[in-house]
C-alpha cells in the first residue's frame, strides 16, 4: 500500500512540475507572434528603357519569379529583418519620436540584418524597408526599456 501511495505522489508531482512548463513554451510562442511587425508594400514600378530591355524583360518573363518577401520582428532592443526572393540592397529606415536609425545591407536571394534601438526613446516608429522599387512599411512601439509595452 505505501509503494501505491508513494507511486501516486510521484506520479501527481511529475504532472504538476510538467504543466507550468507547458504554459510557457505556448506563452513564448505567442510572445513571438506579436512581436512580428506587420509590414504593407507601398508598391512601385519598373519602367522598360530601351528596346534592348524589351528583348531581355520578354525572355525574363519566361522564367516564373516570386514576389520579394520581407519580415520584421522586434526583439527586446533590435529589429530583426529577412528579406527572401530578391537580389540587391536593401535599404532600412527607422523614423520616429524618439529618433532615427538607418541600415543597408546586400541581399542575394536571401539576407539578414539586426538594427539595435539602443539610441532611441521610447515612442511610436515607423519602419520603411526599400528594395529597389518595392517599399514596405509597418510600424510599432518601442518602451521605455526597449520592451514592445509602455
Amino acid at each position: 500500500m505505501r509503494k501505491l501511495v508513494f507511486a501516486w505522489v510521484m506520479v501527481l508531482f511529475c504532472a504538476s512540475s510538467v504543466y507550468p512548463l507547458s504554459l510557457q513554451s505556448t506563452a513564448q510562442v505567442n510572445d513571438r507572434i506579436e512581436d512580428r511587425i506587420e509590414l504593407g508594400r507601398e508598391g512601385g514600378t519598373t519602367r522598360v528603357a530601351g528596346v534592348n530591355s524589351i528583348s531581355s524583360m520578354s525572355m525574363l518573363s519566361m522564367t516564373v519569379t516570386e514576389p520579394a518577401r520581407v519580415e520584421a520582428v522586434m526583439m527586446e532592443d533590435a529589429i530583426a529583418i529577412s528579406v527572401e526572393n530578391y537580389r540587391g540592397g536593401a535599404w532600412i529606415e527607422i523614423i520616429g519620436t524618439g529618433g532615427s536609425k538607418q541600415s543597408y545591407f546586400e541581399v542575394f536571394d536571401m539576407g539578414f540584418d539586426v538594427i539595435h534601438l539602443s539610441g532611441l526613446r521610447a515612442g511610436t516608429y515607423t519602419i520603411r524597408i526599400t528594395l529597389g522599387s518595392e517599399i514596405f512599411t509597418g510600424s510599432f512601439n518601442k518602451g521605455r526599456y526597449g520592451s514592445k509595452k509602455y
